[in-house]
């Protein structure tokens, strides 16, 4: 199922979605105890990264993948299956991991840290989200430029922008788990304190 926006959140601005997102990122990750053990980068950090210096991870499943991703990200399983069979395979590169909005890519983040401390891994706050905040490409899964992403759920299109031409698809076969301390329903419940 498709959507041009929606009503959660009407009538705000992109950069108030932006600030609201980023707060909820914060929620997260302070929920899954990774804010203070990983490090992180932000879309426009990455952006102006060298390509062949990192290998970016998206831990979204794949239902949620084949709809778009950011160009040249790599699902977890062939990060794991490359890594498994090459222990020098990621030697040298960042391991950025990713997501929709920064949470269970810092969770991965997280354990990836503490059985890989060789590796030199960052989390992506705001993961997909914040890609399309700053208004860069997604490709589907045969490589091809769109503006079609997956919201994760209503929760969460809210976090998305809304003036960008970006087509939300909302079905999703697997639901996610919030952390317990989070409430998925609680509409602008992570106000900024600017």
């Amino acid at each position: 199922m498709g959507a041009k926006g929606s009503k959660e959140g009407a009538g705000l601005t992109d950069e108030e979605r932006r600030r609201d997102m980023l707060a909820c990122f914060e929620k997260f990750a302070r929920a899954g105890g990774f804010r203070e053990k990983v490090k992180h980068l932000t879309t426009q950090e990455i952006a102006s990264l060298d390509p062949k210096t990192y290998v970016l991870v998206d831990v979204r499943p794949d239902e949620l993948r084949k709809v778009s991703h950011i160009p040249g990200s790599i699902t977890q399983a062939e990060f794991e299956q490359e890594r498994d069979g090459n222990a020098g395979a990621y030697s040298g590169k960042t391991v950025i991991t990713s997501c929709t909005i920064g949470y269970k890519s810092g969770l991965f983040a997280k354990e990836l840290a503490a059985k890989c401390p060789s590796l030199e891994v960052r989390n992506h706050v705001g993961s997909i989200m914040d890609w399309c905040h700053e208004g860069k490409d997604l490709v589907d899964e045969e490589g091809k430029k769109t503006k079609k992403v997956h919201g994760f759920g209503k929760d969460f299109v809210r976090y998305f922008p809304h003036n960008k031409g970006l087509e939300f698809v909302l079905d999703c076969p697997t639901w996610p788990t919030w952390p317990d301390s989070f409430d998925s329903k609680s509409s602008r419940s992570f106000e900024s304190n600017d």
